[in-house]
C-alpha cells in the first residue's frame, strides 16, 4: 500500500496522487489541509502503525514522510521523496541537519535542478548527511513536478515492487 502526503499547498486529490491513482495504484492519502507539521506527522504515524508500507510525499508532505521514516524505520518498505522541503526548520525538525535517511530503507527522490520553491541543495544534503544510498532523480521542471507525472509514477511502480 502507499501511503500519500501532499504538500503545504496540496490536497488528497491533487493531480500526482490523482495520477497514481488512475495508474492502478491503491492509496490511502489524507487531508492535511490547515495542519502543522507535528499533525501530519502524528497522522502519518497512526497510518504506519498497522503494517508496513511506502510512504511518498510532495514538499512539506515529503518533509513529513521522512520525519516518519526517522522515528518508526522498521514500518517503511520503501520511500519516494518529490521536491521535499527537508530544509524547513520547523518543529519537530528544528535542527534540519540532524534529519537523516534510515539505512537500507529503499528512498528515490524526485527534485528538479530548476525548482524555485524548495531548492534541490536540500534534497542533495539529506543524501550527503545519510548513509542510506538514495537514488536521486534530477529533471527539469517546476517544483509541482507537473511534466514528471510518468516518471513519478513508474518510480512508485519501482519502490511498490508492481
Amino acid at each position: 500500500m502507499l501511503i500519500w502526503a501532499h504538500g503545504l499547498w496540496g490536497s488528497p486529490n491533487g493531480s500526482k496522487v490523482t495520477a497514481i491513482r488512475e495508474s492502478g495504484i491503491e492509496v490511502v492519502s489524507p487531508d492535511f489541509n490547515n495542519m502543522e507539521l507535528e499533525e501530519r506527522i502524528n497522522i502519518l504515524n497512526e497510518l504506519v502503525s498497522n503494517k508496513k508500507v511506502v510512504l511518498a510525499g510532495s514538499s512539506y508532505g515529503g518533509l513529513a514522510c521522512a520525519l516518519v521514516a526517522q522515528q518508526k524505520p522498521e514500518q517503511i518498505k520503501a520511500m519516494l521523496l518529490l521536491a521535499p522541503a527537508l530544509h524547513l526548520p520547523e518543529s519537530p525538525n528544528d535542527v534540519p541537519e540532524n534529519l537523516i535517511a534510515p539505512n537500507d530503507l529503499p528512498i528515490t527522490i524526485i527534485h528538479s535542478t530548476t525548482d524555485e520553491i524548495v531548492p534541490i541543495s536540500a534534497s542533495q544534503d539529506y543524501i550527503n548527511r545519510s548513509e542510506n544510498k538514495i537514488s536521486l532523480i534530477e529533471v527539469e521542471d517546476s517544483h509541482v513536478l507537473e511534466n514528471s507525472i510518468e516518471l513519478i509514477i513508474l518510480e512508485t511502480k519501482k519502490l511498490l515492487k508492481l
